[in-house]
């Protein structure tokens, strides 16, 4: 079967993580792709994919605004509708915690790691078997939006409004988003993303950690496919999507398996936020309104705390 040239989008903050991405990036593939890097800094110099599979590698200077969501939307626009399937992935480091490259490997691992006795990266392989899927984010990371919403709020309106977007915030806590914006993904998926207007919303840099645009998209790019007619689904789901496809199974019954196959619970790099509010409600009302003006060490502090919290057996009420 003769299938498109993948497209790897890349953002690339920290040259020396991308030169282990585009190890990674060699090793998952025994056939031709391509890779676009968008780069804040026009001084980096960064490396080439060595694969004999690369067809094509270009950069792309960008400002540093928009974290790495404004640079894909000018990068999709950039290399336009001759492609199938992408995958975003970006140089996530979280300089603000201590298992931060723990992280960025789970993530990059999940979306790159093929089937056993395969050399293609599962979430790819079933996206080509399957034209219904339109994004699979990392293992773990299609998480619930309820009480994730928060400090998005405003920005969440602001893109709906310029995508024309309906949205009911209540109703989408109900729903479900590809944490840390990597994902394999088909064009056809996030093609609201060629909307004109949504350039001008993103804001200046300045260290946010929380409520930007970029932030808003982020619990936006799988309800963009699914509202396109694709599923939406992450990593841990593929091997019994892909059986369940060769089976015949419905559009229902595979949008079905997509959710109940997520394993978000056994994510170790996440807060399990809604279970906190539902225990320390006055404790997270207080972290809800500091959040985006502590200093990122504090985190380290919190995430610690945190654990610790929900470790500790909870006090019936007679007690």
């Amino acid at each position: 079967m003769k299938h498109d040239v993948p497209v790897i989008f890349v953002h690339v903050f920290y040259p020396d993580v991308w030169a282990e991405m585009a190890e990674e990036i060699a090793r998952s593939f025994d056939r031709p792709f391509e890779v676009v890097l968008t780069c804040p800094n026009s001084a980096l110099e960064l490396v080439t994919v060595q694969s004999p599979h690369l067809v094509r590698q270009r950069r792309i200077d960008v400002e540093n605004r928009g974290r790495d969501v404004l640079p894909f939307l000018l990068a999709l626009k950039e290399v336009g509708p001759n492609f199938e399937i992408g995958l975003k992935l970006h140089t996530k480091r979280s300089k603000h915690r201590s298992d931060g490259e723990a992280w960025r490997l789970h993530l990059t691992g999940t979306l790159l790691r093929p089937a056993a006795g395969e050399t293609l990266p599962e979430p790819l392989a079933l996206m080509e078997e399957d034209t219904r899927f339109g994004l699979v984010a990392p293992a773990n990371h299609m998480l619930s939006l309820d009480s994730r919403i928060g400090l998005n709020a405003r920005a969440l309106r602001r893109v709906a409004d310029a995508l024309q977007l309906p949205l009911d915030l209540e109703a989408l806590e109900s729903d479900h988003f590809a944490a840390s914006s990597m994902f394999w993904f088909r064009r056809g998926a996030l093609e609201a993303l060629n909307e004109p207007k949504l350039k001008a919303l993103f804001e200046r840099e300045k260290g946010q950690l929380d409520g930007t645009v970029a932030h808003a998209l982020e619990r936006l790019f799988a309800l963009l496919a699914e509202r396109r007619g694709m599923i939406a689904t992450a990593a841990e789901a593929v091997p019994a999507l892909r059986k369940a496809s060769r089976e015949g199974a419905s559009f229902s019954e595979m949008a079905s398996l997509a959710r109940t196959e997520l394993r978000p619970l056994e994510n170790p790099f996440i807060l399990p936020v809604p279970e906190l509010w539902r225990r320390y409600p006055r404790l997270m009302l207080v972290a809800h309104h500091l959040y985006h003006h502590l200093p990122r060490p504090m985190f380290v502090v919190a995430r610690v705390v945190f654990r610790i919290m929900m470790r500790r057996p909870r006090r019936s009420i007679s007690g």
